[in-house]
């Protein structure tokens, strides 16, 4: 835990399964020629930004602020394609700088080494994206997640009639609680998507509603899992990366 002027970061890590921690906790490097992702708090100081929200209203619109990019999507495509990993997402709600249809995102592919697979194909999420930087002629540069993988917050699958749910469990833990509080009952763990969605835009302001706290369904920590059992059986980008490199190395 780590303490900040009297309060500390909590932790979800007994509610959390062990492949979503691994995935979340790791924040890949700076792209030769990007800088630093440096998080900014809205209106706030560098003070402000260090101290945690007090809600989870506040962790969205913090990321909201530091991202270009928001929308609830779902992965269509990866692809590695010279030195990069280009991610193609169906945008099924844009909720900042971006429109419907498709988006395709540029990652440096040194994010993707060590076995890492940061995404695959039908995963279903809001995603906080930092703009891509625009060269000279138009082409859209690298980009990745706000706060790492964090920034991925997974939409949780429910019934057809139920209200879409997001998974925000790993969120919480950056609340700031007083020394001794409880722990938030990690069963509680999700938010309405409408809620994150309205708080995520209209981040410049407090005086939307809280999101609200909602059960999470039952087994979808068994779920994660098998999602991530399936996903290392069908491949992983760092493979298809390795033989791309293979192939390079003998024209």
């Amino acid at each position: 835990m780590k303490r900040v002027g009297g309060w500390v970061w909590g932790a979800l890590a007994s509610g959390l399964p062990a492949v979503m921690m691994a995935t979340l906790v790791a924040v890949g490097g700076v792209a030769h020629g990007q800088q630093a992702e440096a998080p900014v708090a809205p209106g706030g100081s560098e003070l402000a930004a260090s101290v945690p929200p007090a809600s989870l209203g506040g962790v969205l619109r913090g990321m909201a602020a530091r991202a270009g990019v928001v929308f609830v999507g779902q992965v269509e495509k990866i692809e590695p394609k010279d030195g990069m990993v280009e991610i193609t997402f169906t945008v099924q709600q844009p909720v900042l700088g971006v429109v419907g249809g498709t988006y395709v995102m540029r990652e440096w592919a040194g994010r993707w080494t060590g076995g890492q697979q940061r995404y695959w194909v039908g995963q279903r999420a809001m995603f906080f994206l930092h703009a891509p930087r625009v060269s000279a002629n138009g082409e859209m540069g690298l980009s990745s997640p706000v706060d790492g993988m964090a920034g991925v917050v997974p939409v949780v699958p429910v019934g057809a009639n139920a209200e879409a749910v997001l998974d925000a469990r790993w969120l919480a833990t950056r609340v700031r609680r007083a020394l001794g509080a409880p722990m938030a009952d990690a069963a509680m763990g999700g938010v309405a998507l409408s809620d994150a969605v309205r708080v995520a835009a209209n981040w410049r302001t407090t005086s939307v509603a809280e999101p609200r706290s909602v059960a999470l369904p039952v087994g979808v920590v068994q779920q994660a899992m098998r999602a991530e059992n399936s996903r290392q059986e069908q491949g992983s980008v760092p493979g298809l990366l390795q033989a791309q490199e293979q192939r390079d190395a003998q024209r």
